[in-house]
């Protein structure tokens, strides 16, 4: 069932920020660009379960959506989105103690699942998804903690591999309907190998002032540098398909017809 699907690389609408992170990040931003993008249509109710400070809604908005989004987070951070044409709600509170109240077309983890460790923390979902509703993940493989040391001291260390993804969903009555892989060799060696260490240096690069040609202003090179990693080692991985950092799973509550 899971295997690479490159034609996800030429997603539409994904904000340009999401591009410049992480090999991972712009693999899963792609990811879930074309499964909203095929998925969803006009007016929608949307859940951002970890959404932190809304920013996926920028992509909602640049899919000609609109309608309810909802951020789901310990600690929302309330942004102002000027001409964003959702009516946005940040709701604070932990996955487990969550009690929706509307039902939703579409449900995403982005990055957020791999701080449940129980999957009936989340056994809301069936109630919550509207009868042809849906949910969208992005969560990275258990062998990644060397690429994500902060993120796994941190709690976010339940990572899960194909298997285990399909057989702890089924357990709170969601089927899997897609499942496909991210980021391949080329990918894993340039986030563990540059990426990383380039992120590592990141804040002694922007604090360097260059007074006499811009003063006051901060060097920022990871961005463009990132972007141009991301592009290079995405072409590589048409032809090392192995090495997977994570998965983008879509699921949909059981025997619902899709």
């Amino acid at each position: 069932m899971s295997d690479y699907r490159f034609h996800i690389l030429k997603s539409r609408g994904v904000p340009s920020r999401q591009l410049d992170g992480t090999a991972y990040r712009f693999w899963s931003a792609h990811a879930v660009a074309d499964v909203l993008a095929r998925r969803l249509r006009g007016r929608i109710d949307f859940l951002d379960a970890g959404g932190r400070d809304g920013a996926l809604v920028e992509l909602l908005a640049n899919l000609g959506l609109s309608g309810h989004y909802t951020c789901l987070d310990l600690a929302p951070v309330e942004v102002e989105r000027p001409g964003i044409p959702f009516e946005i709600e940040y709701v604070r509170s932990s996955f487990r103690d969550f009690r929706p109240t509307r039902r939703y077309d579409a449900v995403l983890f982005m990055s957020s699942l791999e701080f449940v460790r129980d999957y009936r923390d989340i056994g809301w979902l069936t109630e919550a998804l509207k009868p042809d509703g849906f949910v969208v993940a992005t969560v990275i493989v258990p062998d990644t903690e060397r690429l994500y040391r902060g993120f796994w001291e941190a709690g976010g260390r339940y990572g899960r591999d194909r298997d285990c993804l399909v057989r702890d969903f089924s357990a709170v009555g969601l089927e899997t309907v897609e499942l496909y892989a991210l980021v391949g060799w080329a990918g894993r060696v340039a986030q563990s190998l540059v990426q990383l260490r380039l992120m590592a240096w990141q804040d002694l690069v922007q604090g360097l002032p260059i007074r006499r040609l811009y003063p006051g202003r901060k060097v920022d090179l990871t961005r463009t540098f990132n972007r141009i990693i991301n592009e290079l080692t995405a072409r590589l991985d048409r032809h090392l398909p192995f090495g997977r950092i994570g998965h983008c799973i879509v699921l949909q509550r059981a025997g619902q017809t899709s």
